[in-house]
């Protein structure tokens, strides 16, 4: 097969996989608390970059042009975030440098990701089309996660409310809000909306795909289901600003919403559970399994296993009422025990019960840890914000633990998803034994 002829199909995941990972870098290099130099920034960006070519080149074969498809894709969609840069301190359109900032972003991206697929000196991809749908999948997935993590930063800072207006961020293209602006609690609002448009375009390509290579008509329905949750969720993110659809930039036409910024909160971590289910039957791991195999204690396990996702949908409920609104705590306490003792039932069972089988096993174990670094963190969220909903001028620490706490909790929610889905897609209930057996 000739570089000419090679399959297209890894492109867009791969270059959803260089931007999620550039934006990665980006995102806490910007960091008020890091705030590390331009130059490293730019450095570990390309790094990404590199990283993506070097994987273009060894797994999906196409040499120095498919890196740099790869690369061009992901620069275009990089332009997302490159207006900020582009635009002047005052805001109102883009400096004339964006004549050839842009064409020489592009051209950079791609040079550098070309190259370090020529360096595998392949032509012959290993990987499927489904394993390419697979890696776009987990490109979602983590890029949803990364984004429960920054909304999860928007609320630690108490910076809900540092952009005034919404689709616009002060009166501007979100699009082309200066970087030079985006400082404090403006940083964490302002880069969650961005985030948020990655996550969107990434479920939106996801769906396309699957549909135009998946025959499985109820993953469709699902990744349709997908993209009107991601749309629901910046809607509502924009709602709990603003109260209702404007283009004001005054703050006396807004009416801010906690109800809908605690609605906000619980659907991001939905959508992370659908995202995940997704992944995981897209993956190989999936497609090669064998046929589902009896055990007498399977239907217990799987019915365990979907009241432990059932209560965590509660407590994350009652979570984000306890980091809004400072309601709900002592019942959001009790309710972790439940949580906790459930949890550890569940992935004990799964990994003693399931030892010949690798990823329940494994996420068995995965999520006894997970719970028991949970409960940690809860505790000591608890401790350092005494229980209020505005600390007022958290510290780092204060941002630190509560954030990790809600991370933690969406991350305990994907491995019990996680979890039901490979329980089921490996074991059966075995048929009970008759009267003359």
């Amino acid at each position: 097969m000739t570089a000419t002829t090679v399959d297209r199909n890894f492109v867009l995941p791969l270059a959803f996989a260089t931007t999620v990972s550039m934006w990665a870098v980006a995102y806490f290099c910007r960091l008020p608390a890091v705030m590390a130099p331009s130059w490293l920034a730019a450095g570990l960006m390309l790094g990404a970059v590199a990283l993506w070519g070097w994987f273009t080149g060894s797994r999906a074969g196409g040499g120095w042009l498919g890196g740099v498809l790869v690369g061009s894709v992901a620069a275009v969609l990089n332009l997302l975030i490159l207006g900020s840069l582009l635009a002047p301190a005052e805001g109102g359109g883009v400096m004339p440098s964006a004549v050839w900032w842009v064409p020489g972003s592009i051209l950079a991206i791609a040079v550098v990701s070309g190259g370090f697929a020529a360096a595998q000196g392949k032509v012959a991809g290993e990987a499927t089309t489904s394993d390419w749908t697979g890696l776009l999948s987990k490109v979602a997935v983590a890029a949803t996660f990364l984004l429960v993590i920054a909304g999860g930063l928007v609320t630690s800072n108490e910076a809900g409310l540092a952009v005034v207006d919404w689709p616009n961020s002060f009166g501007t293209n979100m699009f082309l809000f200066p970087l030079a602006r985006m400082t404090g609690g403006i940083y964490y609002e302002h880069a969650h909306r961005l985030f948020g448009a990655l996550v969107g375009l990434t479920t939106i390509a996801l769906a396309v795909r699957l549909w135009r290579y998946d025959d499985r008509t109820w993953l469709k329905r699902l990744s349709m289901v997908a993209v009107v949750l991601v749309v629901l969720q910046g809607i509502l993110g924009g709602l709990r600003v603003t109260g209702g659809f404007t283009l004001s930039t005054s703050e006396a036409d807004m009416a801010p919403s906690l109800t809908l910024a605690l609605m906000h909160g619980v659907l991001g971590q939905l959508f992370l559970g659908v995202m995940v289910a997704i992944a995981v039957v897209t993956s190989r791991l999936w497609f090669d399994a064998s046929a589902p195999e009896s055990r007498p204690y399977a239907k217990d396990d799987r019915t365990f296993q979907r009241w432990l996702i059932i209560i965590m949908v509660v407590q994350l409920v009652l979570g984000a009422a306890q980091r809004h609104l400072a309601a709900l705590l002592i019942v959001h306490i009790c309710l972790a025990a439940v949580v906790v003792l459930l949890a550890v039932m569940v992935g004990g069972r799964a990994w003693g019960l399931y030892r010949d089988s690798r990823p329940v096993e494994y996420l068995g174990k995965l999520l006894i840890i997970f719970t028991c670094v949970q409960a940690f963190l809860g505790i000591t969220a608890l401790a350092v914000t005494q229980g209020r909903a505005v600390v007022g001028s958290p510290t780092t620490l204060e941002v630190s633990i509560t954030t990790m706490h809600q991370a933690t909790g969406a991350a305990l929610l994907a491995l019990s998803v996680m979890l039901h889905l490979w329980t089921s897609r490996l074991f059966k209930q075995a048929e009970a034994p008759t009267a003359t057996e």
